[in-house]
């Protein structure tokens, strides 16, 4: 949890000056720096499976350590960087380890922590690197205001120390405590089409990612009468309210049946914010656009926290327990895909299509909490490891649908 803390906080520095150094400094116009968050992150969910598959054999602990070592590399190629290609092949390293560094973390958790314990595990993690993250935007948002490009890459030098932190954090841990009894094949859990179709629905859930960090500033600046204060007052509301309910909302999904039951809740109040959105373009007066916004903030974190607190439950259950990377690679995969599809998608279906663009993202929020439920019930009916272990088991058998 330390370890991961202590990356969230150069992770939120990184994220809030990437852009404006890859413009000011680097040079890249705004429709390379989308390319390259593309290409990037899309490479990162190319390899984010085969990296935690290397993490079953030569050790999860050793890989995440790597990644730490070869994120802290990449940041400092980019705070070095004196031409664009330079810069581009930075980024798309800092993606693919930072992708598969997710799935390693998610792995080494899953081979460490009791299973009747790891969501409440999770939770707490979650909540250390939203706090990290708010430190470290903070400290972007100091290198933005003064403005130099000194500044920026004094922001990355720094990050790139913390994420060598997190590597000698990380030697203290000890080794994965469930040894794989077979590594078996590579793409064994690229096999598994009813673990990949719960992957591809948690993949589309989290689409919320750039609806909140890309499509939402954009859309208001252009499409709303709301203040220019409502874009950080809406991810001031999204820290807080993150921090503050995460563990709790873990805290209530024990049992699978439980946890699709969050995935539904988080489907239907993600449609309800698409529909805020929606409504905040329909005003002219500035106070009203602004609390339409507000609500909607307020409702996703709601959906948020039990939609992660679903997901991990999910995750974690009905993947092997002996090869915790390969599963958790193809499970943790849908966070690249959906920073690297998400942005040009939802932009082109809501700013392309304004109101019913909202009405479809929402529709597709409450369709694939819906049928998330029913993939888990048909997945768990070819999980004989669910029957042999009873931390996992799900709900004494009762069906998801419940």
């Amino acid at each position: 949890m330390y370890a991961q803390m202590v990356t969230a906080v150069g992770d939120g520095c990184f994220y809030v000056t990437l852009v404006v150094y890859l413009l000011q400094v680097s040079h890249l116009r705004p429709a390379q720096i989308g390319a390259l968050l593309t290409v990037g992150w899309g490479a990162g969910f190319l390899l984010t499976h085969p990296i935690g598959s290397l993490g079953d054999r030569i050790g999860l602990r050793r890989v995440t350590i790597l990644l730490s070592l070869a994120i802290a590399a990449a940041l400092l190629m980019l705070a070095t960087a004196r031409g664009p290609w330079f810069a581009w092949f930075a980024c798309v390293v800092y993606a693919i380890a930072q992708s598969g560094a997710g799935a390693t973390r998610q792995g080494l958790l899953v081979s460490l922590a009791p299973s009747a314990e790891l969501v409440t595990v999770r939770a707490r993690t979650q909540a250390a690197v939203n706090a990290g993250i708010g430190i470290g935007a903070a400290g972007g948002g100091l290198a933005l205001l003064i403005g130099t490009p000194t500044a920026y890459r004094c922001a990355l030098v720094g990050d790139a120390a913390l994420f060598l932190v997190s590597a000698m954090v990380l030697t203290h841990l000890p080794a994965q405590s469930r040894t794989p009894t077979s590594c078996g094949r590579g793409w064994d859990a690229l096999r598994d089409t009813r673990y990949v179709l719960v992957a591809a629905l948690n993949a589309v859930m989290y689409l919320y990612m750039p609806m909140l960090s890309v499509l939402l500033p954009l859309y208001l600046t252009s499409r709303t009468a709301a203040p220019r204060w409502a874009v950080p007052a809406i991810f001031v509301l999204n820290t807080l309210g993150v921090l503050g309910w995460q563990r709790r909302a873990a805290a209530r999904v024990t049992t699978l049946s439980e946890a699709t039951r969050a995935i539904r809740f988080a489907g239907l109040a993600l449609c309800v914010v698409c529909l805020l959105f929606g409504t905040a373009a329909a005003t002219a007066e500035p106070a009203v656009a602004a609390g339409a916004l507000l609500a909607a903030a307020a409702v996703q974190v709601a959906g948020e926290v039990r939609l992660a607190a679903g997901s991990w439950s999910v995750g974690f259950a009905l993947a092997d327990p002996t090869r915790p990377g390969q599963w958790q690679g193809v499970y943790q995969s849908g966070t690249p895909l959906a920073r690297a599809a998400g942005p040009a998608a939802l932009t082109s279906l809501v700013l392309g299509w304004s109101g019913p663009g909202w009405l479809v993202l929402g529709l597709i929020f409450l369709g694939a909490g819906l049928t998330a439920t029913v993939a888990v019930n048909w997945a768990v009916c070819y999980r004989p490891f669910l029957a042999t272990d009873p931390q996992r088991r799900h709900d004494d058998g009762h069906s998801a649908l419940a």
